[in-house]
């Protein structure tokens, strides 16, 4: 068996989502993309959990991956029961308290570019050293589509307001960015529900605020650059850190929707 282990930093978890925007463009892609950050951050931003956290992987997931292509008995893609559940849970939902994303209602087309994005180290921050490069090494193109086409039917994560006095001031930035500063409203590419445009932009409505506060942190330090022209690099170096967690919060707090 395989441990992972995380721990707590200065009693919070550090953790985020993504916050992008387009329909914004070409104007607008082109100053994002001479203006994001270039220079990574030496001060690695650790992924935590609260207290500690351990997840245990069966090791034969990663060895049976490469010749596993189907389902189990229930439906599942055999990558999901035997390795993505450890941390994700087997219908896309992470376990209380844990610094992984929800999954479940997740695009499909976003989860094939971010699997796709670990296996040829493209996404590079931290956490996706650290465990996705290795979960995802042995996945064939084909079980990626599995894996990404599961989860995306799943039922989506709900919201849960964690603090309100955060997720107003969230709201804010979300609905109407911060003009001064130059930064768009993070709607324009998430959707006003969050509930996102694939494949670049990932729905984040009830996203787990800490996985959303730590993936700003990243695109702030220039730890995460798979983002598509800068854009995350670009707006996060923008926001200080509490703003991150105001639009952290608030993101955890939208429903999304089908319709927007």
């Amino acid at each position: 068996m395989v441990q992972l282990s995380y721990t707590k930093t200065a009693g919070k978890m550090v953790a985020m989502v993504s916050v992008v925007f387009t329909g914004m463009g070409a104007m607008l892609f082109d100053t994002i993309a001479y203006g994001a950050a270039s220079a990574p951050n030496s001060e690695v931003v650790a992924a935590t959990a609260s207290s500690t956290t351990a997840v245990t992987v069966p090791t034969q997931s990663v060895a049976n991956a490469q010749n596993t292509t189907g389902t189990n008995a229930t439906g599942v893609p055999q990558p999901v029961s035997t390795t993505c559940m450890a941390c994700h849970g087997m219908t896309g939902i992470s376990p209380s308290g844990s610094m992984f994303p929800d999954l479940a209602g997740q695009w499909s087309p976003y989860l094939v570019k971010q699997l796709n994005n670990f296996r040829s180290h493209t996404r590079a921050d931290p956490m996706a050293k650290a465990i996705m490069w290795g979960m995802a090494a042995s996945l064939t193109p084909a079980q990626v589509q599995q894996v990404a086409n599961y989860f995306s039917t799943q039922t989506p994560p709900k919201a849960k307001m964690a603090n309100a006095k955060l997720a107003a001031e969230g709201k804010k930035i979300y609905e109407g960015g911060i003009s001064n500063l130059h930064v768009p409203a993070c709607m324009a590419c998430h959707g006003p529900t969050g509930l996102g445009d694939p494949p670049y932009f990932p729905r984040l409505a009830g996203q787990r605020r800490a996985y959303v506060e730590l993936q700003l942190h990243y695109f702030k330090k220039g730890l995460r650059t798979n983002d598509p022209h800068a854009i995350m690099r670009y707006v996060a170096s923008r926001l200080t850190a509490p703003q991150i967690t105001e639009l952290a919060t608030y993101v955890r707090s939208l429903p999304g929707g089908a319709d927007e």
